[in-house]
């Protein structure tokens, strides 16, 4: 995300030494508490629930305790290194319109600590924890969690995302974030909307620089259907099944137990799609008439009713689909039904094609 960023500055942080001050100065069931909660020295994060179980306490106990033991370091902590840390988060939020997405603004704070791959991320978000100058927002079903300066950051930063979901829910399709900015830049700064679109969970980047809405079909797609239509509009012509088979798998690696038998039956079942040639679909809203270049021609002529010119032939048939010419050539003269009564002239015999259907069927 190209965006402001604070003062050049580089932070030199012991975090061993500073956890270890910060952690001294709480009781050893609260410094075990932060410990579990907050993945410090330990593999993973643990649940109220678990560690409430350790203690043979309710998970409510244990969330007081974390809570008591955070207050108080806010209160007492006058460290250094941590105030450096609290004074580099502000910066960087407020170089981002006030608000970010936990995981980027901890990546642009370690482009501001010296030796970052030496940092411990589960130490570096619990220095946040105990500042009086950034706020924490949980995830939940809206939003992903995030940092803001204060709490009218929180407020504008949520509203923004109302809006952004609002304009894209009114254009119906995927756009750019310059035209996101262009109508939303009254309301809110640049930086802010990019931050927006980051935090929202049903924001989505399609592609650099391109958003739209999760919820949208054919961004994420529920079926083996929609994972058929993405592929063809990006495809923009007829592809043969097997090579749409092969699109799902690489395209939707989660639909990788797909068979090739339940994407033949979605082609077939469904309107959207259109059999336009020897195991070729495309999509019907492309105005494409179904069948092989053989029934194409078959249905011109008997929509003219009567012989036709080659060249009206072709013409006709590229009306209803784009295909080479050769290929319609070629099928006048495979097809004894199609009988040339003149100069490069066809009619359709009827008769000749019913005795081929009924040798086929016989």
């Amino acid at each position: 995300m190209n965006v402001a960023s604070p003062a050049a500055i580089k932070v030199q942080v012991d975090f061993d030494t500073l956890m270890k001050r910060l952690l001294g100065l709480l009781s050893k069931k609260e410094k075990d508490v932060i410990e579990r909660r907050f993945a410090i020295g330990h593999s993973q994060r643990e649940t109220l629930d678990r560690i409430g179980k350790r203690y043979s306490v309710t998970r409510e106990r244990i969330r007081q305790i974390e809570s008591v033991a955070i207050q108080k370091l806010i209160r007492i902590s006058q460290d250094k290194s941590i105030r450096v840390l609290h004074d580099l988060a502000q910066q960087t939020l407020e170089a981002h319109g006030g608000a970010m997405f936990e995981d980027l603004l901890i990546s642009e704070m370690l482009k501001h600590i010296d030796e970052p791959s030496m940092v411990d991320i589960n130490s570096l978000k619990f220095t946040l924890k105990v500042s009086r100058s950034v706020q924490k927002q949980e995830k939940n079903q809206f939003h992903r969690t995030f940092w803001h300066v204060n709490d009218t950051a929180a407020t504008v930063v949520k509203a923004a995302m109302k809006d952004i979901k609002k304009f894209l829910s009114q254009q119906k399709g995927v756009q750019s974030f310059e035209k996101i900015n262009e109508a939303l830049q009254d309301k809110y700064s640049e930086a802010l909307l990019r931050s927006a679109m980051h935090i929202d969970w049903n924001l989505m980047e399609v592609e650099p620089g391109m958003w739209g809405l999760k919820s949208w079909r054919f961004i994420n797609p529920r079926s083996i259907k929609d994972c058929i239509q993405i592929i063809l509009k990006n495809n923009e012509k007829p592809m043969h099944f097997s090579d749409i088979m092969q699109a799902i798998t690489a395209d939707f690696p989660d639909r990788k137990k797909v068979t090739p038998q339940a994407s033949h039956n979605e082609l077939i079942r469904h309107d959207e799609f259109v059999l336009v040639g020897r195991g070729l679909y495309g999509l019907r809203e492309w105005g494409m008439a179904a069948g092989t270049v053989c029934d194409l021609i078959r249905a011109v002529l008997m929509e003219n009713g009567d012989a036709m010119k080659r060249q009206d032939i072709i013409q006709k048939v590229l009306e209803k689909r784009d295909v080479r010419l050769g290929t319609i050539s070629l099928s006048l003269q495979k097809y004894p039904f199609f009988k040339r009564v003149g100069r490069a002239v066809y009619e359709y015999d009827e008769s000749l094609d019913a005795n081929r259907r009924q040798k086929y069927s016989d």
